[in-house]
């Protein structure tokens, strides 16, 4: 087990708790000072032997630059801010989950969400930002105005950095969440540590799926590569994006689509586990990358509850 020394300042966390809310006692704010200025510390996270996940989603909000995470426990998290890199710690103490550490891709200013347990009753959840961005941990609130549901406000910088990105490419999917990020994993039905070249969103079946830009559609329809019925789009730039498990495809060959047009529906066609999209993105037109990276979003919604434990 790898071991890792952190400078870390001490984070205010001011909490609403739901107890409080009676005709009797109004609700009232607690707040606390976490005082661990120029400590070194040294975490790590083991993979967990834990048999019950209980940690159900981690959303981030762009628009009013905010992170939320819900709990099925009426847990109080505790955290600190960790620099170079800038990352935001945040250990829920009595939660569990089964499955390996796992990490999904977010954006730009929030770039990702870790999860995974640093001992056998505590699981630990680690925000990462963008080198770019300086935390003042004074700044930072965490707050529950109901059992199990968190919201942390953060520094507007931090969502401008992805709402300020130039960017062609729209998320394919309304209310988008991902089940599944781009990256190595265990493949849910094979068994097999495979790359997974896309990010998948879980959605239930017939949900539209739209073009991510314009773009001339280059397949359309079944293949037998396990990805059931795929949409196959050519743009511009020469770059391709694939749409896979579709359950009905709405274009055909050769036809000039424009961006957010509906092109299919979800489905679970192909080598699949249950209804969702599976979005490639390949810049140079071959290679798949992290389609995050290019994505314009405002909202992302990480299912942290679902498979994609199993990466």
């Amino acid at each position: 087990m790898s071991r890792c020394n952190f400078s870390i300042q001490k984070l205010m966390f001011s909490f609403l708790s739901p107890k409080q809310n009676s005709s009797a006692s109004p609700i009232t704010a607690k707040s606390i000072l976490l005082a661990l200025l120029s400590v070194s510390s040294s975490m790590a996270i083991a993979t967990p032997t834990a048999q019950a996940n209980r940690l159900e989603t981690f959303v981030y909000d762009l628009n009013d630059s905010k992170i939320q995470f819900s709990l099925k426990n009426d847990i109080e998290p505790k955290g600190v801010v960790i620099n170079n890199p800038t990352r935001i710690v945040i250990d829920l103490p009595g939660l569990v989950y089964q499955g390996p550490t796992v990490r999904r891709r977010v954006g730009k200013g929030v770039q990702a969400v870790r999860v995974g347990q640093v001992d056998a009753n505590t699981t630990r959840m680690v925000v990462e930002l963008s080198p770019e961005v300086t935390l003042n941990p004074r700044d930072l609130r965490l707050k529950s105005l109901k059992p199990g549901e968190w919201t942390m406000k953060l520094p507007q910088n931090i969502a401008a950095i992805d709402l300020n990105s130039a960017t062609n490419f729209i998320l394919p999917i309304a209310g988008a969440v991902i089940s599944s990020g781009f990256g190595w994993r265990v493949h849910p039905i094979t068994g097999e540590r495979r790359l997974h070249k896309g990010v998948d969103f879980a959605a239930p079946t017939g949900t539209p799926i739209f073009a991510a830009s314009d773009g001339v559609v280059t397949e359309a329809g079944w293949t037998d590569g396990g990805y059931g019925n795929i949409v196959e789009l050519r743009h511009s730039d020469g770059s391709i994006t694939l749409y896979a498990h579709t359950n009905r495809v709405y274009v055909s060959k050769g036809q000039a689509i424009s961006r957010g047009q509906a092109i299919a529906e979800v489905g679970s066609t192909g080598r699949s586990t249950g209804p969702h999209l599976h979005f490639e993105m390949q810049p140079d037109g071959k290679t798949a990358v992290d389609p995050m990276d290019y994505l314009q979003m405002r909202q992302v919604t990480l299912d942290l509850a679902s498979n994609s434990f199993k990466d």
